[in-house]
């Protein structure tokens, strides 16, 4: 697949070909709008570099009448200015990207694109788009035990809901991250929410832990983070109270939903 070097400068590829095989049903005057639709929607917190990537992968979709087969060196060179001499094993770059990508395609389709008529998606395992039409579910919101008023009670059933739903897709440590912010929030320990005890408490780092060598607790904060509010945008959404993880910090916060 040729690389396209104007996506350096612009998040949407300007060549277009002239005729597009339909693919699943999808036109090639649909995937165009679908793709503006996500890159000019706040919703959509991918950076401009994966913003690029988002518009490569569509647009080799596009010429290839859907169906592309877009490989990490096509993408790090052409998008991720790594030179010729790019080395899928050694430099992980496309692999941490994409997966970025995926996680905010989705965020995207649960926000405000969870109406669009199409869908656009990177399945793991390849870097190729494809495009899914959205149909309405008419799913009920799951039901939920009303707020007691007492939030130590109410905060601990929410900590049990979240870590115990398929849809919040946090790693097991990090259920652990937010199981041990939240009790000691609730039992007065706030002060052992720390970078440090998280570290050695949580993900077994030693002692000698330096948060300055080792940001294990900020990445998988941000990560966590992003969690919860995948889960609040989905069955979580009518729970009566939320937690968050809020940025520079460490101890949760807990709000009643009206």
């Amino acid at each position: 697949m040729s690389t396209t070097p104007a996506l350096e400068n612009t998040p949407y590829p300007p060549q277009l070909p002239t005729e597009f095989a339909t693919c699943h049903g999808v036109s090639a005057e649909e995937v165009k709008a679908e793709l503006q639709r996500v890159l000019d929607s706040t919703d959509f917190p991918a950076t401009l570099r994966n913003r690029r990537f988002l518009s490569f992968v569509v647009e080799g979709f596009l010429q290839s009448g859907g169906k592309s087969r877009v490989r990490a060196y096509d993408v790090a060179t052409g998008v991720f200015g790594r030179p010729e001499s790019f080395n899928t094993i050694l430099d992980p770059i496309v692999r941490i990207e994409a997966g970025k990508l995926r996680r905010d395609l989705e965020t995207y389709y649960l926000k405000s694109g969870r109406r669009n008529p199409w869908r656009i998606e990177m399945p793991r395992g390849g870097y190729d788009a494809v495009f899914l039409r959205q149909e309405e579910t008419g799913v009920a919101e799951p039901l939920v035990s009303a707020a007691t008023g007492n939030l130590a009670l109410d905060a601990a059933a929410e900590l049990l809901r979240v870590v115990a739903s398929a849809d919040f897709p946090a790693t097991p440590r990090n259920r652990k991250f937010l199981a041990y912010v939240v009790e000691n929030e609730l039992a007065g320990r706030s002060a052992e929410s720390t970078a440090m005890l998280v570290a050695t408490l949580v993900f077994g780092r030693g002692a000698d832990f330096d948060l300055n060598s080792d940001p294990i607790v900020r990445i998988e904060a941000s990560k966590l983070r992003r969690d919860l509010e995948t889960y609040y945008l989905k069955s979580g959404r009518a729970n009566p109270l939320h937690i968050s993880l809020p940025k520079g910090g460490y101890r949760p916060v807990f709000s009643y939903q009206s």
